[in-house]
C-alpha cells in the first residue's frame, strides 16, 4: 500500500530524528503499519540500503539494525533484536578504531564495504539472533532461533540454535522442502493466497531431526 502522500513522508524522514518519528507515525497510520505499507519500504531502500519484501515486518525497520546492501524477501518475521553485523571492525589492519576505517571520523578516507546479505522469504530471526559478517544467505523458510549467533550460511527451511548457530533440525522432510522452493508461493500476493487459507493453518509434516 502506498498513500499518495508517500514522496512527502519520504523527504520528512530524511530531516533528522524529528522528522523521521513524524513519518513513521504518519506512515503507520495512512498505510496500515509497516506489514501493508509500501513507503516504509521506499525509505529503508533509500536512507538505509536495506531492501525489504512485501509483508517482512519486525526489527527490519529498525534503523541500522541490518547494514546497507541487505536483502529481505517476502512474508518473513523479524524480532525487534535481531541484528546483522555486516560490517566488522578491521582485525587485520593495525588499528581496529573506528579513526582507521571510518571517514566519517575525519581521520582516513577509507571506505570499507559492507558485506552484502540476502535473508529469503518466510523466514524467522528470533530475539537477539545475531547474523555475522561472513554470512551471505538464509535460505527460505529457514528459522534462526532466539539468542543465535550463526556465522555460516543457513541451508532452506534449516533452524539454526545456539552459540556458535547449528543447524538441529529441518522444518520439513526434504521431499516437502523440495516442493515448497519450486512453489515459490511467497511470490503472491496475500489476496492470491486467500482462497488457499486452510493450507496454511494445518501442519504439513513432522519435523525431520538432523544428526549432530
Amino acid at each position: 500500500m502506498r498513500h499518495r502522500s508517500s514522496a512527502m513522508l519520504v523527504q520528512l524522514y530524511g530531516r533528522g530524528s524529528t522528522g523521521r518519528s513524524t513519518a513513521r507515525r504518519l506512515i503507520n497510520r495512512l498505510e496500515g503499519g509497516e506489514i501493508y505499507s509500501d513507503t516504509l519500504r521506499d525509505i529503508f531502500r533509500r536512507y538505509h540500503g536495506v531492501d525489504v519484501g512485501a509483508y517482512t515486518h519486525g526489527g527490519c525497520f529498525v534503523p541500522h539494525a541490518f547494514g546497507p546492501r541487505t536483502t529481505i524477501g517476502r512474508y518473513s518475521s523479524v524480532a525487534r533484536t535481531a541484528f546483522a553485523a555486516t560490517l566488522d571492525h578491521p582485525t587485520q589492519l593495525k588499528g581496529m578504531h573506528g579513526f582507521f576505517f571510518n571517514p566519517n571520523l575525519g581521520y582516513t578516507d577509507h571506505v570499507r564495504e559492507y558485506s552484502p546479505l540476502d535473508i529469503g522469504s518466510d523466514v524467522w530471526l528470533g530475539h537477539n539472533s545475531i547474523i555475522s559478517s561472513s554470512v551471505a544467505r538464509i535460505g527460505h523458510g529457514a528459522v534462526v532461533g532466539a539468542g543465535a549467533v550463526v556465522f555460516k550460511d543457513v541451508p532452506p527451511y534449516a533452524v539454526v540454535v545456539g552459540n556458535p548457530g547449528r543447524v538441529v533440525r529441518h522444518r520439513f522432510d526434504p521431499e516437502t522442502i523440495a516442493a515448497l522452493l519450486e512453489e515459490r508461493w511467497w511470490e503472491r500476493d496475500l489476496e492470491e493466497l486467500r482462497p488457499r487459507r486452510a493450507s496454511f493453518t494445518a501442519p504439513l509434516t513432522p519435523m525431520s531431526e538432523t544428526p549432530d
